[in-house]
């Protein structure tokens, strides 16, 4: 009997509304994380779970001011051992035991989920166990480099399927328009762990009713401005040489760069100019997308009110 109850909670049968998380662990993220809080608290996410890990930029400040205004739960943790899985997975435990959460999205500052209906609790039950969403990078550009994040308009439809070897040696390459793994929501009841850089979970009966859903769409704005791309790498860097070693290829790639002194040309390899614009999209790599813009100008604008 005790496996069962750890398999399923009262909340489960009760008529009580779903309860959507979002976990989010971010440093340095001040240029997007009130952003990410009022849009998704308004797109159906109805409380949150922050790790900051270090920032000395004012994100923590900041999440601490938004605590008074959201059902916000803030840990500081400045370390540098990067356990990723064990502090999502615990985020995760404190949504569900804490908030009393049904589900949960593992966020990132930098990645907006915009449902294709009003809100993420669309169609959600207190059942089911883990659902896939695609997501997508979106571009930056010459005409949006030193605009907000959200002017950009360009995300990636048909990646280009670099070999994955090369993202480590090779630079006539862009990250941005490479092929990059989905996000998923997890059910809180039957949960297990975060696994896979928050791409993937373990769940009780995902076996049985594991499933896709294009009912929203993950965009991600992986490079900011280049003072928070050149900020990134080198907390990457710091990881490097502190020994951890899980990260992906073109991070390691990126701080090679930094340290050889030309990640100057990477920027310039990332910000599309107006023929690249044009060809990739001839060829259907990227397609002009203005949803997230409108979706998120919009739920600012209107704070701002």
């Amino acid at each position: 009997m005790l496996g069962v109850f750890k398999l399923f909670s009262f909340r489960q049968f009760s008529r009580s509304p779903v309860k959507l998380a979002m976990s989010l662990m971010v440093k340095n993220e001040i240029d997007l994380i009130e952003a990410n809080i009022r849009v998704h608290a308004v797109l159906g996410v109805d409380c949150f779970v922050v790790i900051d890990n270090g920032s000395t930029d004012g994100t923590l400040e900041k999440l601490n001011a938004l605590a008074s205004e959201f059902e916000l739960h803030v840990i500081s943790r400045p370390v540098s051992d990067y356990r990723q899985s064990d502090w999502r997975t615990e985020m995760a435990l404190i949504a569900r035991n804490e908030m009393q959460a049904d589900w949960v999205i593992s966020n990132d500052a930098d990645e907006f989920w915009i449902p294709q209906g009003e809100s993420l609790k669309d169609g959600l039950t207190k059942w089911g166990s883990i659902i896939e969403f695609q997501r997508s990078n979106v571009q930056l550009d010459v005409h949006t480099e030193n605009e907000p994040f959200y002017e950009r308009v360009y995300r990636v439809k048909h990646p280009i399927l670099y070999p994955k070897k090369n993202q480590l040696k090779e630079d006539d390459m862009s990250i941005q328009l490479g092929k990059i793994h989905g996000k998923v929501m997890v059910n809180l009841h039957g949960f297990m762990r975060v696994k896979g850089g928050n791409h993937r979970a373990w769940h009780w009966w995902s076996w049985l009713n594991q499933k896709i859903s294009d009912s929203a769409l993950v965009y991600h704005y992986g490079i900011g401005s280049k003072a928070h791309f050149i900020n990134h790498i080198e907390n990457r860097q710091k990881l490097l040489a502190q020994g951890v070693t899980k990260m992906g290829d073109h991070y390691r790639r990126w701080v090679h760069m930094l340290n050889d002194g030309v990640i100057d040309e990477e920027w310039q390899r990332l910000v599309l100019d107006e023929a690249s614009l044009e060809v990739l999209q001839k060829y259907g790599v990227i397609v002009k997308d203005e949803r997230a813009r409108d979706v998120i100008t919009g739920i600012l604008s209107s704070h701002e009110k």
